[in-house]
């Protein structure tokens, strides 16, 4: 992919406003007192000097971007580009790739699960497929699968008859969206290690063309660590209140052994379709918590920043002794402040409550 920026050279304080990138969506991970944050990435300005408005940013390819930070998200350092599509290929991230998520293995690699957006044609730009690769050390990516782990096309039969909802599959993708609702909706993989050490993926799904749903799949892997499949895809898991929007997005997933509380944190929104103004829609960070990880879930906060633009935090480390997450949020490009597409500084979620206090 041409023209993503090197790494730049100074230190980011107080959130991430990269002169050279819009940045959002957000997922990370922690090691050895490092914090590693990615995002998606795009550049403010094209090689040909074009200059692509945020609204029109889904018309030309995103890169995954790498940062770190060693002072618990205080300052961040540019590690450049983690992951760029196949441009040019048959593949089935040869159009863009989307939000994903980064988990360390038992043996020291870390698993990465992203989005894939596969080449059909301009009426169908959005057709989605769960992808996975491997870094050995959270900067470079080592090895890509050559397939997806899931894709809506290839596996649309057992997609469907888990209770997902799928528009027929000459229509997968399309641009105008699913049965009037908005796109397709198989995106945002989240990894979690559960406490029986199962490595799990939850990711955004439907249920109808307008009603969200999260996807559950436990994963298992050759006797050579490589080749990752789906042992279980489970039935759709379903929040009590999403009666209120049309997509959940970017779902992440804790758990407090203490208390035995699962929290899932998540993004919604009400859009109708793909193009839409963004003054017509409501963008919202949710927090929920169940005893059992499929739940049900409870509602804490349905709506943690009502006066910030926020959407697509990570949680960059858990802090459940003091029932606390440590969080950091790219703002939307509708931020009347002018921080559209930037990280906005460190906050704590309190788990209680919801209630958020940035420091």
């Amino acid at each position: 992919m041409k023209n993503i920026p090197k790494p730049y050279g100074q230190t980011f304080t107080n959130g991430i406003k990269h002169p050279e990138l819009f940045l959002w969506d957000a997922w990370s991970y922690v090691e050895a007192q490092t914090i590693h944050l990615y995002c998606l990435a795009l550049t403010r300005v094209q090689s040909d000097g074009t200059v692509i408005p945020p609204q029109e940013r889904n018309d030309v390819p995103f890169h995954i971007r790498h940062f770190t930070s060693t002072d618990n998200g205080k300052t961040w350092k540019d590690e450049g580009c983690f992951l760029e599509p196949s441009l040019g290929t048959q593949r089935h991230d040869a159009k863009t790739i989307w939000s994903g998520s980064i988990e360390k293995l038992t043996d020291g690699r870390k698993l990465v699960a992203y989005t894939g957006l596969s080449v059909v044609d301009e009426n169908h730009k959005f057709l989605q497929n769960i992808a996975l690769a491997i870094s050995d050390d959270g900067y470079i990516v080592q090895q890509i699968a050559d397939e997806p782990l899931s894709s809506p096309l290839r596996d649309w039969d057992e997609i469907v008859n888990k209770g997902y909802y799928l528009d027929q599959p000459k229509n997968l993708g399309n641009k105008h969206g699913e049965e009037g609702g908005p796109i397709l909706t198989w995106r945002d993989p989240f990894i979690f290690i559960d406490k029986e050490q199962q490595i799990n993926l939850f990711w955004a799904a439907k249920i109808a063309p307008s009603k969200s749903a999260i996807a559950r799949a436990i994963l298992e892997v050759d006797e050579d660590g490589i080749l990752f499949k789906i042992a279980k895809l489970s039935s759709p898991i379903t929040v009590p209140d999403g009666y209120e929007f049309t997509q959940l997005e970017l779902p992440k997933v804790l758990y407090d052994a203490a208390s035995g509380w699962y929290y899932l944190l998540a993004s919604t929104c009400n859009r109708l379709y793909e193009g839409q103004s963004d003054a017509e829609v409501d963008k919202r960070i949710r927090l929920y918590r169940s005893k059992d990880i499929e739940g049900p879930w409870v509602s804490v906060n349905n709506h943690l920043f009502p006066n910030k633009s926020l959407f697509g935090p990570t949680v960059l480390k858990t802090d459940f002794k003091n029932n606390r997450l440590l969080c950091i949020s790219p703002y939307t490009d509708a931020d009347k402040e002018g921080l559209g597409l930037t990280f906005s500084p460190i906050f704590y979620v309190y788990l209680n409550s919801g209630r958020v206090e940035f420091v």
